[in-house]
């Protein structure tokens, strides 16, 4: 019985295939699956920090911070637009080292103000919640 060879265009798809296997690797392992995450918004920033508690923690702490959507939104918008300004200023010429040093105070405001936002709504949140949930709250977790 004579054995039949497979044709040698299989063998450039299977070459191709390798080496376009082989960069994706390469690619993914180089950017180690490192995708931009997406923007903050206020809808990120609710979820984000109502996900870090236990849920019956968590429902709580989201209804506070929703009914501050107005007031983290404008502190948001506040702290976006300040760090835009310092990048500004980084980038003037003449370099300013003053005028750095006031955006990075400023900057640092406008952070410490959306934290207050949000520490002022979780603050809120944890009377309404039983004190058995408020035990669940995961003290071991890495900041």
């Amino acid at each position: 019985m004579a054995r039949r060879r497979a044709p040698r265009a299989l063998y450039v798809v299977l070459a191709v295939s390798l080496a376009l296997n082989l960069a994706a690797a390469g690619f993914f392992g180089v950017t180690g699956f490192h995708l931009k995450p997406p923007p903050r918004t206020v809808d990120t920033t609710i979820g984000f920090i109502s996900s870090r508690y236990p849920p019956s923690v968590g429902a709580v702490i989201r209804e506070k911070l929703e009914a501050r959507r107005d007031e983290l939104s404008q502190a948001l918008q506040e702290l976006k637009d300040a760090r835009r300004a310092t990048r500004d200023t980084m980038s003037q010429t003449p370099l300013d080292r003053a005028r750095i040093d006031a955006a990075f105070a400023n900057s640092r405001v406008k952070a410490a103000d959306f934290q207050k936002v949000i520490h002022e709504a979780i603050a809120d949140a944890l009377p309404a919640v039983p004190e058995a949930d408020r035990a669940k709250i995961d003290r071991g977790d890495p900041d």
